[in-house]
């Protein structure tokens, strides 16, 4: 036996030695086997490596969110309604094994049964109590863990949107909606809500004002908003563009399409403003009611057809001055627009020194809803108005009137009487640089309960013969009422000042002042003294270039704390001894 297995030992040695031919053969196929092998793998690897990437879908949520009355939001768990539906047809168990599996372990579970019958000793050891609670503790802690790394992927899409509004009101929806769109899907569902894009201003995120963009950024830019108006703007409301200096009928037009719940349309700084756009948005957006083209370059007739097309619903209108300024104001004063409430006509940086003249009585009767009305910096008259024309209804609705100007002004007491005849509700009025109304015009006015007078002279006064006596008359009228008050550069007397700031210390209530602006005045210590005394509400107080005021104190005060701190130091000074002359 040990010489047959040497012999085969030997033959074995020699067979491994001397390869033959077949043998090489055999070689060569096991290579060429294992480089296939290795390029198929590394195949395999590329196309592995070439796969695009999915994101894993965000698992069904285990609640639903129920919006209330209230303004809240309800999240209600729906655990115990998917345990008791019954399993949709074709539908696999969560918890059933497959048949291939469950046989596998029924012949396992003879097995185990045969050999407890034999009195087999293979039964599976049971673990301890100790050990089963560790590893429940494992198993908690690492949910725990999980939950924690993905609470913000669970979070309900309502509440993120709530979450989100508070920042569209302060920072606006472009930009930001744009940017949070891209930080995750959970991300990009809430930034979709049209909730959130109700109200949307582009201007200088896009467009560089006063500069050219290039053609294919410009092309860039008219291919995203035309995708984000229909997607986005369903629930559009209020909506400015500004510093757009081409384009402009472009966007009016994709407004109109899929904007019909637009109210606010606004632009500002934008030129190309056509005919055919303005009345094309009045007539397929039903709701339009306020439309603000204040510093736009805009041709009047383009405004004159959108007044006949829409003024039966327009309750708000801004306007820049121009030089057709007068076929604006005559097609208002039609009455084309009868439940207008609001006015406002402004000039632009570069004043024009032209003037236009308003027929005060058309206009009220055309707009008897009209409760605000501000001519702001335009040199304005009133038209004539014949000795056989009706008697005006005035403004009886009219809440603030502002007829400010820093140039020449016609106003007069007799003018303002034309105007507030009939305004019993005015809580606002201004009439800074209206040098030509005097406090006895003022308390001839039906207006019991002014809020906020503005009387200051911010231009040159020396060749102006402003009134030295009076200013007790406005203060004493409404000092009940009056918040805040503006006599700058007034040339009321110190004794005037004093007879009037001391209404503010009388009466039962403590007085409202709150703001009150006393520069270039000849207001006293004393005068001031009692003023702030008098008025614990007042907040703000301007006493720059007061000349009987001592040094130091002759600036503006803000706060409370500050205004105190004012009182202290007047009350130090007149303490002082007077230095010897």
């Amino acid at each position: 036996m040990e010489e047959l297995r040497t012999a085969e030992g030997l033959r074995e040695a020699g067979t491994s030695s001397e390869p033959s031919s077949t043998g090489q053969n055999a070689s060569r196929k096991r290579s060429a086997k294992a480089s296939g092998r290795a390029g198929l793998r590394d195949a395999s690897k590329a196309r592995k490596r070439k796969k695009v990437f999915k994101a894993r879908r965000r698992a069904a949520p285990d609640y639903f969110v129920h919006e209330t009355d209230n303004d809240m939001l309800l999240i209600i768990s729906n655990i115990g309604d998917g345990q008791e539906r019954p399993p949709r047809k074709g539908a696999k168990r969560k918890h059933q094994a497959p048949a291939k599996k469950q046989q596998h372990v029924q012949r396992n579970e003879v097995a185990e049964g045969r050999e407890r019958e034999k009195g087999g000793a293979r039964s599976a050891k049971k673990p301890t109590l100790g050990a089963q609670a560790e590893e429940s503790g494992t198993a908690t802690a690492s949910a725990r863990a999980a939950a924690g790394a993905s609470w913000g992927e669970r979070l309900p899409v309502e509440i993120l949107v709530r979450i989100f509004q508070p920042l569209v009101a302060s920072e606006g929806a472009v930009p930001f909606l744009c940017r949070a769109a891209r930080v995750c899907r959970l991300w990009y569902g809430a930034a979709s809500n049209p909730v959130l894009w109700q109200s949307v201003s582009i201007g200088f995120c896009w467009v560089e004002p006063g500069k050219k963009q290039p053609p294919q950024t410009e092309k860039r830019i008219l291919s995203t908003l035309e995708w984000l108006v229909p997607n986005r703007f369903s629930l559009l409301r209020d909506f400015a563009l500004c510093h757009w200096k081409s384009h402009v009928p472009f966007v009016l037009k994709a407004l109109g399409e899929s904007c019909p719940l637009l109210v606010y349309l606004k632009l500002a700084h934008c030129s190309g403003v056509t005919t055919e756009s303005l009345s094309t948005l009045a007539k397929r957006c039903p709701r339009l009611e306020r439309l603000n083209l204040q510093n736009s370059q805009v041709d009047a007739s383009a405004v004159v057809s959108f007044l006949e097309a829409a003024g039966s619903r327009l309750r708000q209108l801004w306007l820049t001055y121009s030089s057709r300024i007068n076929a604006i104001v005559s097609t208002l004063s039609s009455g084309c627009c009868p439940a207008l409430q609001l006015l406002e006509v402004n000039t632009e940086i570069k004043q024009n020194s032209q003037h236009f003249q308003l027929s005060v009585e058309q206009l009220q009767v055309a707009c008897q809803q009209l409760q605000v009305l501000r001519l702001l910096n335009v040199i304005w008259s009133p038209k004539p108005s014949p000795r056989s024309a009706p008697a005006s209804p005035g403004f009886p609705q009219l809440q603030e009137l502002c007829l400010a100007t820093t140039s020449y002004s016609f106003v007069s007491d007799t003018i303002l009487q034309r105007i507030l005849q009939a305004s019993t509700k005015l809580r606002v009025l201004d009439l800074r640089g209206c040098f030509r109304v005097t406090p006895k015009g003022l308390q001839e006015l039906p207006c019991p309960d002014l809020e906020q007078l503005y009387l200051g002279l911010y231009c040159s006064a020396n060749h102006l013969l402003l009134p030295s006596e009076g200013s007790h008359l406005l203060t004493w009228k409404w000092q009940h009422s009056l918040q805040e008050l503006d006599l700058a550069g007034q040339n009321f007397s110190e004794r005037d000042l004093e007879h009037a700031m001391a209404a503010f210390g009388q009466g039962s209530s403590r007085a409202a002042l709150r703001s009150l602006s006393l520069s270039g005045t000849k207001v006293t210590v004393s005068t001031v003294s009692a003023l702030i005394i008098s008025c614990p509400a007042l907040s703000y107080l301007n006493l720059s270039s007061c000349r009987y005021l001592p040094r130091g104190m002759k600036k503006v005060y803000r706060g409370q704390d500050d205004i105190h701190q004012c009182l202290h130091k007047l009350l130090a000074s007149a303490d002082e001894p007077a230095p010897a002359t």
